[in-house]
Formats: structure tokens, C-alpha cells, sequence
């Protein structure tokens, strides 16, 4: 765990660096960075409240003295939870000053035509038209948070087994890291909510309608909506306001959780592939994302994990200059 706290600290140090290329370092960009570290650090504290059931079975299964001796691996997940999220938010809001959104009409032709003629959120309206959608529509936010930031943590607590921890960690920080911010400089593109706005017209007009009359538009996701826009629209860089619909990080992190619960447990695999499946579905209902945009993150996670278990992660080293340890490390310390 060592090592996943030294990769997320250098990622945050270049985020840094990123940030202060883009625009000029001073003292609020610093109070900003502070006011970030310290608002993850209470994101994840209060996921780690979800988890306490297992800070009190863990005890019992390693041992009152085996787990003693490893609360410090609790805390490099924590702390490199905190960095790591940091870091993203930083550089997510970037992403349109480093390469200007420029995908999002491609991405809206090809999606349409993936899908016979009609684009994702329609079909995904049609289909549940009657339902009480809204119900389910804090598992996009709440539930979905609680490995989003925290599942270093929830690793570390629960999970012994080196080379499954030492493979997810690794799926977890490519996400964040290649999906989250070199894919989605590749696709620079704002998603289908902010589509007409960026690209004039209404090509997405009755989606907005469409969300208004469900009541997402009023919803806590609708208010996050108006405020990563704002935020935008300002050149700010508050918490978690960044812009980027290519590729689905919040896809990316389901599918991780899909495919951690079927390695744990073959009793696992269906609640993993029903929380994927509601989190690519209100990804596209809500207009945050193309649905391509979630299909690709399984394709690239899925992938991955795939050539990951065909390798021992304990007999790659990483470059010494950069991180002294070999991915083991993550798991054994």
C-alpha cells in the first residue's frame, strides 16, 4: 500500500505542475488545493463509515495482533485515496484548457448509430418510461462514491490476497489515471447535457425537456449539473467540477467493482453486474454521458484485467528512480 500512496503523491505533484502551466500559481490556487485535500479526506472518512463492520470482523480473522501491526497499511490507503483524488480534480478541470472540447459530435453521430438510429437516452427514457427511476438515482452518486474514493481502503480492511490486491490497485489507479485523464484528453468532449450550449443548436433540446419533465433536472443531479457548468463557464476549479464525458470513469470504477466482487466470490458476480448496469444506465439518463462512453471503459477495464491476470504483478518492477519498490509492494505493506 506503500506504493499506491507514492504513485498517488506524484501523480498529485504533477497535477501541480499541470495546473500551475495552465494558469498562475498563488495563494488561492494554494488555499484551493488545501480545501480539496481536506474535502476528500472527508469524503473518504465517511465512506470509511460504511465499511466499520469490517474494522471490527478483521480483528478476528488476522488476529488481534496481526492486524495491530498493520493499521499503518490503513492509513497509506487513506492518505493515498486523498492525494489521489486531489490530484484528479485538479487536473479533470484542465482537461478543456489543455485540448479544447472537440468530440462531442463525433461521439453523438457514432452513438446514434451504434444504436439503430436513435441516441442512447432516448431508448434508455423509452424503455423505463412508468418507472420510478428516481428512486434509484442517489446509486449514481452516494453508493457509487463509496469505492469511487475509498476503495483502496476498502481493500486494505477486507482483502489479504496479494496478487488480486496488487491487480485491482493497479485497475484502480488506471482509471483515475489513463482513463480519467489521458483518455479523456484524447475525447475531450462535455457530454450530451452540454452539448447545445457548447456546439450551438438543438440537437439535444428534448433531453433537456425530457429531464425536466422526470425530475432530474430538479434533482441533486440536475444541481450538480448547473454547478460543474458554472464552474466551467468561470474557469474555476472547485471540487469535483471538472467537464469530461469520454470516457466514463464512474463506468470505469463499476466495472472494477463488478469484476473485484466475481473474484471474491462467484455468489458476488450478480450484484457486481447489477451495479454496473444501473450505473452505465443513469450515466446515459441523465445526459452526463454518451453511451459509448461507458462502453469503452469496460472494454479498456475489462481488458486490462484480463492481461493483468496473465502476468505475476510481483515480478514487475517499476523504474527505481520513480517508485523504490516493485508492485508487490502495494500488497505487503
Amino acid at each position: 500500500m506503500k506504493l499506491f500512496f507514492r504513485i498517488a503523491f506524484i501523480y498529485l505533484l504533477v497535477s501541480f505542475v499541470i495546473t500551475g502551466l495552465a494558469r498562475d500559481i498563488t495563494m488561492d490556487l494554494a488555499l484551493r488545493a488545501l480545501y480539496a485535500t481536506i474535502a476528500f479526506g472527508s469524503t473518504i472518512a465517511w465512506a470509511a463509515l460504511w465499511i466499520l463492520p469490517l474494522f471490527l470482523i478483521v480483528p478476528f480473522v488476522m488476529g488481534l495482533q496481526n492486524f495491530v501491526s498493520n493499521l499503518s497499511v490503513l492509513g497509506y490507503a487513506i492518505l493515498g485515496s486523498t492525494v489521489l483524488q486531489t490530484g484528479f480534480s485538479f487536473l479533470k478541470s484542465k482537461i478543456p484548457m489543455l485540448v479544447p472540447f472537440y468530440a462531442d459530435r463525433p461521439l453523438a453521430e457514432f452513438d446514434r448509430w451504434l444504436h439503430g438510429g436513435s441516441d442512447a437516452w432516448e431508448l434508455a427514457h423509452r424503455w423505463t418510461e412508468g418507472l420510478p427511476v428516481d428512486r434509484i438515482l442517489p446509486v449514481y452518486l452516494s453508493a457509487w462514491a463509496i469505492p469511487g474514493v475509498a476503495l483502496a481502503l476498502i481493500i486494505a480492511v477486507s482483502d489479504r490476497h496479494r496478487e488480486r490486491t496488487a491487480r485491482f490497485l493497479t485497475l484502480y489507479l488506471c482509471c483515475w489515471l489513463i482513463l480519467g485523464n489521458v483518455f479523456a484528453l484524447i475525447g475531450s468532449s462535455a457530454g450530451p447535457i452540454f452539448y447545445d450550449v457548447l456546439e450551438g443548436g438543438e440537437r439535444f433540446r428534448a433531453l433537456h425537456d425530457t429531464l425536466a419533465v422526470s425530475g432530474v433536472t430538479e434533482s441533486h443531479i440536475g444541481l450538480i449539473q448547473s454547478y460543474i457548468w458554472s464552474a466551467y463557464a468561470d474557469k474555476g476549479m472547485e471540487i469535483g467540477a471538472g467537464i469530461s464525458a469520454f470516457p466514463s470513469v464512474h463506468v470505469g470504477i463499476a466495472t472494477i467493482v463488478a469484476l473485484y466482487l466475481g473474484e471474491r466470490s462467484r455468489w458476488l458476480i450478480l450484484p457486481g453486474l447489477a451495479f454496473l448496469a444501473v450505473i452505465l444506465f443513469l450515466s446515459v439518463y441523465t445526459g452526463y454521458h454518451y453511451a459509448v462512453d461507458g462502453y469503452f471503459s469496460i472494454l479498456f477495464i475489462g481488458g486490462l484485467w484480463l492481461a493483468l491476470r496473465r502476468v505475476t504483478l510481483t515480478e514487475i518492477a517499476l523504474p527505481r528512480l520513480l517508485v523504490p519498490a516493485t508492485l508487490v509492494t502495494v500488497a505487503q505493506r
